[in-house]
């Protein structure tokens, strides 16, 4: 089987602020880009003077980007897939292997887990059906791919390519940010595992989306969408009200420079303590003691007693000190933070870094289950919504799970949870989201009913939704007051 290959190299005359973008995001954007062109063109013809304007301005940013130039690679799959095949003992010569893997990959969580075992058997130990879901989820992402990359032009425009393997979506932007001539203009497209047309072998392949056109956005219109991201979600399974936030909401941590002066003080106390002895020799005659500070040896008849500590509860003073240069150690490297924090799948960081991020307050109902959560924190830059939190009560964890695993888990795991939506829009010119809620696979000894390990982070609720009908989120509007 061929080894995972990208024949195309990104090397062109950059800009001398641009960047070089990973060669597989390269391809599936230029084929979205050179895919487009007539529906641009379209949209341009019946658009107001101000969206032709912009319209321009992020065509002329994409021509400075060489973004038509940005095809010709084949992102090849074969690794990926052969290990799908593999553990689901499945001939990758056999054209059927390719429909039933493709089939895979459209869906995420426990449906993925019930189609695996549909496919291998009812009996299939629940560790391989994990181990085949995990290897599924890296084939979505090309065996693990870089998913976003963007790059500022000399000119002050962004572009963005923005890849979601978990909705199979992506989107290829140019922006600016600049107050009053703000404006964004996002060219949607789909990518699918599919077959090599030369060699049958399974590649990774992109084009414009058949759902949703190319759309321009005003200034105007990115604030409102800031604002309309406010108000009461909901689909037939969940309800989300989302209303503003703090920026100074969660735990601020300290700078690693204290933390390094604390860890410095600590052990300079810890050796004092340590080093703090005395050496008692006894005359054997007399009864007498004498006590050094420092090991001298003396001569007949003194007998050496060894050395004792100066003081008296220095073992419990130590291991005082010991624990917390331990937590502090910990502090340092992060390792004292939650899981959702250590870990970030949805590109948290990256969300709360933009300028333009503004921190939010969700509260997440799963109406199934009449389970209401209060998620810790939340950000939307205009684009993206993101979340993290643990789970604190077994109502919002994995139906699937026995009540003792996710008992423990809460108790001694910190299983977490994050949440990633991405907003677009309809022909209308309604706010939709689409994406997903994430969370860790969990593997546990049914006969002791005690975890024995958690997984990779992975998609595990499909939130891919669209207004106007059921099972979609839509939208109930927000007041022009609560513009940020």
């Amino acid at each position: 089987m061929a080894r995972l290959v990208l024949l195309l190299i990104v090397a062109l005359p950059w800009p001398a602020t641009a960047q070089q973008v990973p060669a597989h995001l390269a391809t599936l954007a230029g084929d979205v880009y050179k895919g487009s062109s007539e529906s641009i063109q379209a949209l341009r013809k019946t658009a107001s003077p101000q969206k032709q304007a912009i319209i321009d301005q992020a065509t002329n940013a994409f021509k400075r980007a060489r973004v038509g130039n940005w095809s010709g690679g084949v992102i090849n799959l074969s690794e990926p897939f052969a290990e799908v095949a593999r553990l689901m003992e499945l001939d990758v010569a056999d054209a059927a292997t390719l429909d039933i893997i493709s089939g895979l990959t459209s869906v995420t969580g426990d449906v993925l887990i019930e189609k695996i075992k549909a496919q291998m058997g009812e009996d299939t130990e629940r560790e391989r059906l994990l181990e085949v879901a995990a290897a599924v989820d890296k084939l979505k992402s090309g065996g693990g791919l870089a998913t976003n990359h963007s790059f500022e032009l000399e000119s002050g425009d962004e572009v963005e390519i923005d890849w979601s393997p978990e909705t199979a979506k992506l989107v290829l932007s140019a922006r600016k940010e600049a107050g009053d001539d703000s404006y964004e203009f996002n060219i949607p497209g789909s990518v699918e595992l599919g077959a090599d047309p030369d060699t049958g072998e399974p590649v990774l392949k992109a084009e414009p989306s058949e759902e949703q056109a190319p759309q321009a956005f005003t200034a105007r219109e990115l604030a409102d969408r800031i604002a309309t991201i406010f108000g009461i979600w909901e689909n037939d399974t969940y309800r989300m009200t989302i209303t503003g936030g703090s920026d100074e909401s969660g735990e601020v941590r300290r700078s690693k420079e204290a933390i390094s002066r604390d860890i410095e003080a600590t052990t300079t106390e810890l050796d004092d303590l340590r080093n703090a002895k005395e050496f008692v020799w006894e005359h054997p005659e007399t009864s007498e003691l004498i006590r050094q500070e420092r090991f001298r040896r003396l001569g007949e008849p003194w007998e050496y007693k060894g050395e004792r500590n100066l003081v008296p509860d220095s073992d419990a003073q130590k291991a005082r000190l010991e624990a917390r240069l331990g937590k502090l150690k910990r502090e340092l490297s992060g390792e004292d933070r939650p899981t959702s924090e250590r870990l970030d799948p949805v590109a948290f960081e990256q969300v709360k870094a933009n300028p333009n991020a503004r921190s939010l307050r969700i509260r997440f109902l799963d109406k199934s289950r009449n389970c209401l959560s209060d998620v810790g924190q939340a950000y939307f830059d205009g684009r993206r919504v993101v979340a993290r939190d643990t789970h604190k009560q077994p109502c919002s964890m994995n139906t699937t799970l026995p009540d003792p695993i996710m008992n423990e888990l809460i108790a001694s795991w910190s299983p977490p949870w994050w949440l990633l939506l991405r907003a677009s829009y309809n022909g209308d010119g309604g706010l939709q989201l689409a994406g997903s809620t994430w969370g860790m696979y969990v593997t546990y000894d049914p006969s002791s009913m005690s975890v024995s390990e958690i997984h990779d982070p992975y998609a595990s609720v499909s939130l891919s939704f669209t207004e106007g009908g059921g099972g979609e989120l839509f939208a109930l509007g927000s007041a022009e007051e609560v513009l940020p």
